[in-house]
């Protein structure tokens, strides 16, 4: 009855295919019987890296932007690539490209709108195939970057989603939005390609 059996049969039966051998005869023949030394939890830690970021409240904004649908098994190369299609296609001469915003209201871990944006210019018309989106007012946890694109990018953003949120004690993820914010590339001599490319993550934070 002490280890969760409910008749003296029922544990000889378990004791027997276990071992091999009945109770009975493990205290009269002195039988040998397996054993297990007890269960140890060996726990692996990775990380452990510096992250430096800082805390900051956001009024709403309104950015001007085209935007696309994608799912997170493929967004580490399809969002590039969303990126070159917006310049190839002429979009770029509308939209610079000092956002991009992956929103999914639900929070979930299949599919994501993202959207290619700049601050919206409320005196100058929407051209088509844009639209006007406003992010609303938040606290954000904003963490720089510093690298070549996308690299530099995936890698702090792995690093965010991976160990700094689910380290948080105090705070938790906020809100189903996302914002990477870009320096001009035309002050790099590189480009997003400069080893000391400029580039931001903001996590919607709030207390626990």
């Amino acid at each position: 009855m002490k280890y969760g059996y409910d008749s003296p049969d029922s544990f000889t039966r378990a004791f027997t295919r276990f071992h091999g051998c009945t109770p009975l005869s493990v205290r009269r023949d002195k039988t040998m019987v397996k054993t297990f030394a007890p269960l140890k939890l060996t726990i692996s830690l990775k990380g452990g890296c510096i992250m430096d970021y800082r805390i900051t409240k956001k009024e709403a904004f309104t950015v001007l932007c085209t935007a696309k649908m994608f799912s997170y098994e493929n967004a580490k190369q399809d969002v590039p690539l969303y990126w070159q299609e917006h310049y190839a296609s002429g979009k770029g001469e509308h939209v610079c490209g000092m956002f991009g915003i992956n929103i999914d209201p639900q929070m979930g871990d299949e599919k994501f709108e993202y959207l290619i944006a700049d601050v919206y210019n409320p005196s100058v018309d929407v051209p088509d195939g844009f639209e006007v989106r406003v992010i609303p007012a938040l606290t954000w946890a904003v963490f720089p970057c510093r690298g070549p694109l996308p690299q530099s990018l995936q890698d702090v953003n792995t690093k965010i989603f991976s160990e700094w949120l689910p380290a948080l004690q105090d705070c938790e993820f906020a809100a189903g939005y996302c914002v990477e914010m870009y320096d001009a590339p035309d002050k790099y001599p590189d480009g997003t390609k400069d080893k000391e490319y400029y580039t931001e993550i903001w996590i919607p934070v709030k207390k626990k």
